[in-house]
């Protein structure tokens, strides 16, 4: 799934029994999982998150993101989940 965000915009995400890829295509977003840890990503750069995790992710300005379903390690190429239309 893609999704566009302007700054200030929160999203939820509810990980998978398989967890999810979070990648920051565009702009600049924080993210956190109640780990006690916040993660920064810029464009190009990508969080895997465990499955069971709830994650808050916000836009620190206008960004695109993709979230992926991870595949098994011995695949390195990664398909989107659901395609939404682009920004």
């Amino acid at each position: 799934m893609d999704c566009c965000l302007e700054r200030g915009e929160v999203v939820r995400l509810d990980c998978t029994k398989d967890g999810i890829n979070l990648r920051c295509v565009s702009g600049r977003i924080w993210v956190t999982t109640g780990d006690g840890r916040d993660y920064l990503l810029s464009a190009g750069k990508s969080l895997s998150l465990p499955a069971g995790i709830l994650a808050v992710v916000e836009a620190l300005q206008a960004a695109e993101c993709a979230v992926m379903k991870p595949l098994p390690a011995c695949n390195a190429v990664q398909r989107p989940i659901i395609r939404v239309v682009p920004c």
